[in-house]
């Protein structure tokens, strides 16, 4: 009889890939850990009283063409390694070698950083111990670790790694030509701005340099903090954790702070245990979306985060349940959403600092408020109803669906191969089951093709016998776009195909789209072949909601109902932790679908789903509700690089931009420049900017087949179309043709 077998887990090394692939995603986060993890060694010397200096980090890139990766090396002058250190601490994943657990003041928890940057092209780390012998490993894109024998050091050993005596350590990361290594200026402005980065950049103990080996040059990387005056310093005691407390400090910033990416942003309160610094943050979604919470920034300082690390990873050795106080990780494993506000320190802690931070944030409003309501007179408010009238009009006329295949005949035409051509087929691409039909139809711009008109005939044909219908169909009117001809018909799938298409000519028109002709709704998910979602890119409208699906194989991927986790970058995007995704037999695919909302505009981000050990992610935009009329809003206030800001539907233009303020006047008079001339061009030429940005951005959302190969040119040319249409029309409403003295 055989005995009952008890060990632990064992763990392919695609798990281990995954899991890289998702926490180290580009170069700026390989440089975070590198730098953090050389930060960390001078902080052990410190903490031991052998390093007094600043600690110097190196870092050099060389940028290489096609065919060679490119190669990112950071060098520290630490303690350097032996060969027994680097497979502790770099063969294994996930065990406590960083000193948090013995109360050392540094980042590291889960032995992973070093490890996990590997996945970009593999990384090799050389270092001169204290036992003056060169030591020697690799780790390979694919989780394979190499230890090399160790040597007495030499001239040429020191020559070679850059360090001229004493102790240090060079890491080699080869970035694959698949992973872009940013240009030295903007790779200098993201590793100034990068948030996980901010107090070594600031900090008196460190000295960072960042070199171009490819031009020679090279920058000391410092951070300095915007200028601002201190509102708020206070100890905050967390309800139900008596030993816990925190320090909250906070500023406002003497110009309005942009949210930037939540890694890159200036703004927010930095949230910090005793050495890392997790994450920037305004605490609840509605604040970050909030331009008069925009203005803040400051520190909130929590030693305790670490005490709760420690304290699972110590009942966990010690074979514990984890306690209700602290059930799980109270950060992200891979320090990609920084601490987990579902934990329920977290959720006490954020309650604490929501009670101090957004008096300060209503303060805000009201201040702005009374100060907005002297800016606008009644005649310039006059101006700008008509204003956002024609802009409702404009944008309704080229209003499109932000979803491709839910459009009808019905839709508006003006999208951009009809604004270009003067003519338009759709759908741009049809999937029919055999037996079933689709509709297809052709708009035409009256303007453009003036020789046509109401009962001419266009041929149609069909590129195989898979599809049958009409040979020619009559021009219409089109029922609710003036100068606009159409016909409507359906083509019928007749024998399955990959491809075939449907024709048409008129003249000088000749187009055609393609049709695929399926046997059958399996064949509709025949191209499934992982783990994914059923679009790269989901438009969610605010106050609404979208459907969102994910599908996989089955039974190759997925046999049985499974959960789905579910990730969203940004809180502010309504979406559950976790959802089923059961087998659909007769489609051959298992499903998992459910609904994303919001309330907050401007939103972007990623969400990631996770099931049967495998990934997949997809893009989320929040957009106005089509129809929405906008409104324009004359705020005092400066965008900085900006002359305005669209927040919702509502188009903030920015009173206090210097391209504008020079033209106002004094508050005093009741800001008096609001009534010339060159104030009310200047004020319809932005608005006309944020009206034709939308329309062109929200085209590209919508029809981004059309914009894939598209370059700087070819934006510019539909921008420039737009606003050549729409600017006489803004123009007129702040200054009337009986105004101009002709």
């Amino acid at each position: 009889m055989r005995t009952t077998e008890s060990r632990m887990l064992e763990f392919d090394p695609r798990y281990w890939r995954r899991n890289a692939q998702a926490a180290i995603q580009n170069v700026n986060d390989a440089l975070v850990e590198l730098i953090t993890n050389a930060d960390d060694r001078y902080v052990h010397l410190a903490e031991r009283g052998q390093f007094t200096k600043p600690g110097l980090v190196e870092i050099e890139v060389e940028r290489k063409r096609k065919g060679s990766p490119s190669m990112v090396r950071v060098r520290d002058f630490a303690d350097g390694m032996t060969d027994e250190v680097m497979s502790e601490k770099l063969a294994r994943v996930g065990n406590r070698v960083s000193g948090m657990a013995e109360g050392v003041p540094v980042r590291g928890t889960y032995s992973r950083g070093a490890k996990d940057i590997a996945v970009l092209g593999g990384v090799t780390f050389e270092s001169i111990g204290q036992d003056n012998r060169y030591h020697k490993c690799g780790i390979s894109a694919r989780g394979q670790f190499t230890l090399c024998p160790s040597r007495v050091v030499t001239k040429a050993h020191r020559k070679e790694l850059g360090i001229p005596e004493g102790t240090g350590t060079l890491v080699t990361l080869a970035v694959d030509q698949a992973f872009k290594v940013p240009q030295h200026e903007t790779l200098r402005s993201n590793l100034r701005d990068l948030v996980p980065l901010r107090d070594i950049f600031s900090s008196p103990d460190r000295r960072v340099v960042l070199r171009d080996l490819n031009k020679g040059r090279e920058n000391v990387i410092e951070f300095h903090p915007p200028e601002g005056k201190k509102r708020l310093s206070e100890r905050l005691a967390v309800p139900g954790y008596e030993k816990a407390d925190a320090k909250l400090v906070i500023y406002r910033a003497s110009q309005r702070l942009e949210r930037g990416s939540p890694k890159l942003r200036i703004g927010g309160i930095l949230i910090r245990s005793r050495r890392a610094i997790h994450e920037a943050t305004l605490f609840a979604p509605e604040l970050e979306q909030d331009p008069h919470a925009a203005w803040f920034f400051g520190k909130l300082t929590c030693e305790y985060i670490d005490v709760l690390s420690n304290d699972l990873d110590d009942r966990e050795e010690e074979g514990l349940e984890p306690s209700s106080a602290n059930p799980r990780p109270v950060v992200d494993p891979a320090r990609r959403s920084g601490l987990d506000r579902d934990h329920p320190f977290v959720k006490a802690l954020f309650k604490e600092v929501l009670k101090r931070l957004r008096p300060l944030v209503e303060e805000e409003r009201k201040r702005e408020e009374s100060t907005k309501t002297n800016i606008e007179s009644e005649e310039t408010r006059r101006r700008l109803r008509a204003l956002e009238k024609a802009a409702a009009d404009f944008m309704a006329k080229h209003r499109e669906e932000e979803d491709i295949h839910s459009r009808t005949s019905e839709d508006t035409v003006r999208d951009s191969f009809f604004s270009r051509k003067g003519y338009s087929l759709n759908p741009p691409y049809a999937q029919i089951l055999v037996g079933h039909s689709a509709r297809f139809w052709l708009n035409i711009n009256q303007a453009v093709f003036p020789e046509f008109s109401v009962g001419d005939s266009i041929d149609i044909s069909y590129a195989t016998v898979h599809l049958s219908g009409p040979r020619s169909c009559a021009l219409e009117q089109h029922p609710n776009q003036e100068g606009v001809l159409r016909c409507v018909w359906t083509v019928k799938g007749e024998k399955p195909t990959k491809a075939t298409a449907v024709r048409v000519r008129l003249n000088g028109i000749a187009e055609e789209r393609m049709v695929e002709v399926l046997a059958s709704e399996k064949d509709k998910y025949s191209g499934i072949t992982d783990l994914c979602f059923s679009h790269k890119q989901y438009s969610v409208p605010i106050g609404g909601s979208k459907r969102v699906k994910v599908l996989a194989p089955y039974p190759s991927v997925i046999s049985q109902e499974l959960t789905c986790e579910l990730e969203c970058s940004d809180l502010a995007f309504r979406a559950p932790s976790s959802h089923k995704i059961v087998p659909c037999e007769r489609f051959g695919v298992a499903m998992c679908e459910f609904h994303v909302a919001t309330e907050q505009p401007d939103l972007r981000a990623k969400i990631t789903a996770k099931a049967a050990g495998r990934t997949c992610e997809a893009r989320l935009i929040s957009v106005a509700p089509l129809g929405a009329a906008p409104e324009v809003k004359i705020e005092p206030t400066n965008f900085t690089n900006q002359r305005y800001n669209w927040h919702g539907n509502i188009i903030q233009v920015a009173a206090f931009h210097p391209s504008l303020r020079r033209y106002l006047g004094s508050a005093s008079e009741k800001f008096p420049g609001q009534h010339d001339l060159h104030f009310r061009v200047l004020l319809a030429e932005i608005v006309a900017d944020a009206v034709c940005s939308k329309i062109l951005e929200r085209r590209i959302i919508a029809r981004p087949e059309e914009y894939g190969d598209a370059d700087w040119q070819d934006y510019s040319a539909d921008f420039t179309k737009l606003m050549t249409e729409f600017l006489p029309i803004a123009h007129e409403t702040q200054i009337p043709e009986n105004e101009l003295g002709r």
